[in-house]
């Protein structure tokens, strides 16, 4: 087999087989169901034996001849269940996994998907890391841990909010390419269905008719009644096109995943679930009756059930949107006002002159050669314009010869969001001795820097397809040339936890957000700092462009914002140093952040 898929299971390959029960996490049977479904050519599934994890609830499902591995290689070991194994290329995340079987199903597709497929319109379902998508979100992160949490339950007080989102989405009108053709064919469809049988069979034997002769070819004109068009002026909520599934019309890979998840809460409800959210239970119906789905059933039939006791149920509030990004309606914090002047300014005099930490200007004594270095590690092999490639050329040199001034024989590195890889091909280029991982969450991306890397002969890169949360290997370097917003912080929280040396460029200060993982400010240093003070800053940072009379308080704010991200190192014991890149024109975004473990 080309492609191998790891799973979890909570039982070892001895007890599996003289019992016949498997033990698994959640995300194991919804990456087994999907395995299931798509029959995929060329990849085959193992399981791997993991202590019971307290934290996750275990499934027992009977299920006939799985298999078992005891050698998992270090890519695997380096992240979160489900892993695929493609090569010199690793990909995990549950929807990350679910999408490649889907691109590589053997089994006839059912008639009421897309005509691109299980994925959809331009196979999109799912495309977008978790990250960004509140809808992958949903269902490879939210959902997941509602059901977890339903599972640990005897008896249900109030339906979990994130079974209230779903239903919410269901209610709203769908969101799918070229609605208003959607709408005009589902109306024709209405139209020659009110027609009475005698005109049909008319039609039939005058088609009948034209096929013997051979028409020129034209371009389609309607001949239908102006009562089946619809003006696109229309709202959509007006053409009354409801969710027969979870992305609209048409099954998706999105329902596949839901429906083991589905299956477990609606055996656990009973027959109240109906009652209790209705969209959600004729969701399920639909899906249910989709017969190319049997082979999934048939394994999900074979769970163990849990009934919960119900008496009476609250049903929370929840936002009345659907669970679409770009819905309208949804509330979005992040448009309020930021760069008022009185706000900027209240927010610069919370701070004390000891907190900053001041710029060194560093500068790299060797420099790059270009006419040296191959055409995949070089920017000058690509399309950019002259002056563009010329700045790349210099912010990728900054940080390399920031790197190699660090790193020792045989050290592994990481390139967090990676990109199409222009940095971390040139550090596999200047440190042959040394293992590159390339991380990234777009699939498109590293298919690019995986065809350069392929194209160059290196023997030393290995590529990721993940989120940040997914990997959890071991490292000794990390590496970030512009990690939008957040995922900074996240990759300087990866160094952190694995002792790691950082090398680090940030970029978009304004899009700074706390998360359930992320508080900010970053350090005890900058604790006096609010939260909107803080983000403030960061906005006020994004205020470096070109010519603009606002640059130099910009860069002091990023100088700011960068200082409580190299104090939060240096209360893990790294020794830091903040510099910018050279020369300052390469970018407006030219913080330099260096860190070593003391």
């Amino acid at each position: 087999m080309d492609h191998i898929v790891y799973l979890e299971a909570y039982v070892n390959e001895n007890d599996y087989t003289k019992g016949g029960l498997l033990k698994l996490p959640l995300e194991s049977l919804i990456t087994y169901c999907v395995y299931k479904f798509c029959c995929p050519e060329n990849i085959a599934l193992t399981f791997v034996y993991v202590p019971c994890d307290p934290e996750k609830e275990e499934i027992t499902v009977n299920v006939e001849d799985v298999k078992f591995t005891q050698d998992v290689i270090w890519q695997v070991s380096s992240c979160v269940y489900p892993v695929l194994i493609n090569g010199d290329t690793v990909i995990t995340g549950l929807c990350a996994v679910a999408r490649h079987m889907s691109l590589h199903r053997t089994l006839p597709p059912s008639p009421h998907e897309h005509e691109d497929g299980i994925l959809g319109f331009r196979r999109s379902c799912l495309q977008a890391p978790n990250e960004v998508s509140i809808w992958t979100k949903f269902c490879e992160v939210d959902l997941v841990k509602t059901t977890r949490e339903m599972l640990k339950l005897n008896s249900l007080q109030e339906v979990p909010v994130n079974l209230v989102r779903f239903e919410n989405h269901l209610r709203k009108p769908i969101r799918v390419h070229n609605v208003f053709k959607l709408a005009r064919e589902i109306k024709k469809k209405e139209f020659f269905k009110s027609k009475p049988n005698d005109q049909h069979e008319e039609k039939e034997e005058s088609e009948n008719v034209k096929k013997e002769r051979v028409a020129k070819a034209r371009k389609w004109k309607s001949s239908l009644s102006k009562e089946i068009t619809i003006d696109s002026s229309v709202k959509i909520h007006e053409l009354d096109i409801s969710h027969q599934f979870a992305e609209g019309p048409f099954l998706t890979l999105a329902d596949i995943v839901l429906m083991p998840m589905y299956y477990i809460i609606v055996n656990a409800v009973g027959k109240k679930f109906q009652s209790i959210l209705t969209l959600s239970s004729k969701w399920f119906k639909n899906v249910e009756l989709v017969p190319e789905l049997e082979i999934v059933f048939n394994v999900l039939n074979g769970l163990e059930k849990k009934r919960l006791t119900i008496e009476e149920v609250i049903i929370p509030s929840a936002e009345d949107v659907s669970l679409y990004k770009r819905d309208p309606k949804r509330h979005n914090p992040r448009k309020r006002m930021f760069t008022k002047p009185e706000d900027i300014e209240n927010a610069l005099s919370s701070l004390v002159a000891t907190m900053n930490i001041d710029v060194d200007d560093k500068d790299f004594k060797n420099r790059i050669e270009w006419n040296t270095v191959p055409d995949g590690a070089n920017p000058s092999a690509g399309h950019l314009p002259d002056e563009r490639m010329a700045r790349k050329a210099e912010q990728l040199e900054n940080l390399a010869l920031a790197v190699q001034s660090i790193a020792k024989e045989g050290e592994l590195i990481v390139d967090f969001c990676s990109g199409s890889g222009h940095l971390g091909i040139l550090i596999a280029h200047l440190l042959p001795h040394c293992t590159v991982i390339l991380l990234e969450n777009k699939e498109q991306s590293l298919l690019r820097a995986r065809k350069r890397v392929h194209d160059m002969g290196l023997k030393n890169v290995y590529f990721f397809q993940c989120n940040l949360d997914f990997f959890i290997g071991k490292f000794d370097i990390g590496v970030g040339l512009h990690a939008c917003g957040i995922a900074s912080d996240l990759i300087l929280d990866k160094c952190l936890k694995c002792n790691a040396k950082f090398v680090l460029c940030p970029c978009c200060y304004g899009s700074l957000h706390a998360t359930d993982r992320l508080v900010y400010p970053r350090s005890k240093v900058f604790s006096s700092v609010t939260v909107d003070q803080y983000l403030t800053i960061g906005h006020a940072a994004d205020q470096t462009h070109k010519e603009c009379p606002l640059t130099v308080r910009g860069d002091w704010c990023m100088a700011i914002i960068d200082s409580d991200r190299l104090r939060l190192a240096e209360e893990y014991g790294y020794k830091v140093t903040l510099s910018r890149l050279k020369p300052l024109s390469c970018t407006p975004k030219n913080n330099l952040l260096i860190g070593v473990s003391a």
